[in-house]
């Protein structure tokens, strides 16, 4: 019998007797999926561990990178169990189809160019196991994330106006193809936010074919998550991830709880949702989850929020056990997300006096038909004294919670209003609208945005001052002002929906009462123009430059020196609104 040299021997006995040593793994390999981009992640794929039961499940299975940068600083991020699938079209069926094997992945994002360096440490059931080291030299600095600053929004040290529509879910199997078309059609009219949820339906990881903490069954979903985001990336659109709706854990509203994973009749902990909160092995599945999730998508620099819940006063938690979850829930954020994504939640608009200690800005949601600058005004004036040091948003914007009706409105004009009085009451940022497939798209309404995104460009709306103004003849003016800088917006108080539906209602008594057939078309309505006058807070000469408020052209502008800190500008004819930009000429 051959004899076993002597050192051989004495390694196994260390290993035998302690275990916890890394053992070598030689069939591991490191190796560079995708060097990054400015709006990208790196991507490092670690294969040939060893197979687990449960590779979400980080008491069975952790792959732990730490990060060295080029600056020296160092990040620890998971690594992340990952499938590869591509979407195949058989007979007008589709579905998703697995490419290759599983294995684990890294993200991170090149925040500066230069030297990488990447070590690893690997639990594998029980087991500690040797990874080979990996560098990866990068030759640019990503994107900064979106912060927040006071009562506005910062990239770097740039403002930055959300610009933003819901754009929550896609089709099964048409996700790639209709984020594609809806991002590159927003995206040229200045949109950088979209609202994406990870639903039951759409993109989340877990529900009743899952199970709870194995999301083997759905990392097609995370894939095609990936791809959502790979799409944003390319359009430069930010994505606000909604982590959970509130239907799923509701019984009255939009109710999806009697499928939900966590109610004990599928075999979940639970067997009221409102226990979400507070029971323990709720929050052991849910943490793992939101682990998984900041591994895979924290790095993206197109993350531009996680929201917590869509409209979460529609379940039965309670606000203080609530509040005490969105503190847990931080802290985990605290822990494993290295970029600081900003963090927010949302309740309906019934509902938006919460408590947001833990999260960086204030959503509100409106759903009414009412002229926008009324009813916004007056959620702005309630949030802004409420929340003085926060960004506010109307994370959700329709005149109705049902549908929005082409008839009533076919041009849009809800929308086009919503977006201007938002941003000139007091918001940091146009209206987020909702109804964006059945509504937005087929009617081709994303170039609403364009006139604003032209106006407000390299400006910090959310700290100028909103005012109303003495304007020409039924007209009504809104104003932002700082100190070199005033951006006006002027709207004919007829160019409204509801003033529209009252010119049709109006019309139908009319018919009726002559027995003649209904007008049901009306033009917009037509201003004179006129003079305004406008108070500038240093004397000296300006710029002022009016603009188209749909396409952001330009239509005339006039250079006016003030008198006593006064403006008088003259306002050229024009058709349902106009907005105008004004700037002191600094010699």
């Amino acid at each position: 019998m051959r004899k076993l040299p002597h050192l051989f021997l004495a390694g196994l006995f260390i290993l035998l007797v302690n275990p916890q040593l890394p053992m070598a793994n030689a069939g591991s390999v490191t190796e560079v999926i995708s060097q990054g981009s400015t709006t990208l992640p790196v991507i490092i794929g670690v294969k040939g561990l060893p197979d687990v039961s449960n590779p979400f499940d980080e008491s069975i299975a952790k792959v732990t990178a730490k990060i060295n940068r080029p600056d020296n600083s160092v990040i620890t991020a998971n690594a992340f169990w990952y499938q590869e699938f591509k979407i195949q079209n058989i007979n007008n069926q589709r579905s998703t189809v697995k490419v290759g094997e599983p294995y684990w992945r890294l993200a991170f994002s090149s925040v500066a160019a230069g030297k990488y360096s990447i070590s690893f440490d690997a639990a594998i059931d029980g087991k500690n196991i040797s990874i080979e080291p990996i560098s990866v030299t990068t030759t640019y600095a990503t994107l900064p994330k979106v912060a927040t600053r006071g009562v506005s929004f910062i990239r770097g040290e740039k403002p930055f106006v959300p610009i933003a529509y819901n754009i929550a879910w896609a089709n099964r199997f048409e996700e790639i193809e209709r984020y594609e078309q809806w991002f590159s059609r927003a995206s040229k009219s200045g949109v950088n936010v979209a609202r994406v949820w990870m639903a039951s339906w759409s993109l989340g990881i877990e529900w009743t074919d899952t199970g709870l903490g194995d999301y083997s069954k759905r990392l097609d979903r995370a894939w095609l998550l990936d791809q959502v985001f790979a799409i944003a990336a390319k359009y430069n659109i930010g994505i606000d991830l909604v982590l959970i709706n509130h239907g799923a854990f509701s019984t009255s509203t939009n109710p999806e709880w009697y499928s939900n994973p966590y109610y004990s009749s599928n075999g979940g902990p639970i067997s009221n949702p409102a226990e979400f909160a507070t029971n323990a092995q709720a929050w052991s599945f849910w943490e793992r989850r939101l682990n998984y999730i900041i591994a895979r998508y924290s790095a993206y620099p197109s993350l531009f929020t996680w929201e917590w819940w869509n409209e979460v006063n529609f379940t039965p938690i309670s606000s203080t056990d609530l509040t005490a979850w969105i503190a847990k829930s931080t802290a985990v954020l605290n822990s494993r997300d290295a970029y600081r994504t900003l963090r927010t939640s949302s309740w309906s608009s019934a509902a938006s006096m919460q408590n947001w200690n833990n999260l960086d800005y204030v959503v509100t949601h409106v759903y009414d038909p009412a002229d926008p600058i009324k009813s916004l005004g007056v959620q702005a004036d309630v949030l802004r004294a409420a929340f003085p040091n926060k960004p506010i948003l109307v994370g959700e914007m329709g005149s109705g919670t049902v549908t929005e009706d082409p008839f009533t409105d076919p041009t849009g004009l809800h929308l086009h209003n919503s977006q201007w009085a938002a941003t000139f009451v007091g918001f940091a940022g146009p209206a987020s609208y909702w109804w964006w497939d059945n509504y937005v798209d087929p009617l081709g309404f994303w170039g609403h945005t364009k006139g604003i995104a032209v106006l407000t460009d390299g400006l910090d709306v959310a700290s100028m001052k909103p005012s109303r103004g003495l304007s020409i003849p039924q007209t009504s003016l809104l104003t932002l002002s700082s100190q070199s800088t005033t951006l006006g917006w002027i709207r004919h108080n007829n160019f409204d929906r509801s003033a529209k539906t009252q010119q049709l209602l109006d019309a139908a008594i009319l018919a009726l009462k002559l027995k003649k057939k209904i007008q049901q078309t009306f033009p917009d309505p037509i201003s004179n123009g006129g003079k305004i006058n406008l108070s500038v807070e240093v004397d000296g000469t300006y710029n002022v430059v009016f603009l188209n408020t749909f396409t952001g052209k330009k239509i005339a502008s006039q250079s006016v020196t003030s008198n006593a800190k006064s403006l008088r500008i003259s306002v050229p004819k024009f058709t349902g609104d106009i907005a105008f930009r004004v700037e002191r000429v600094i010699s």
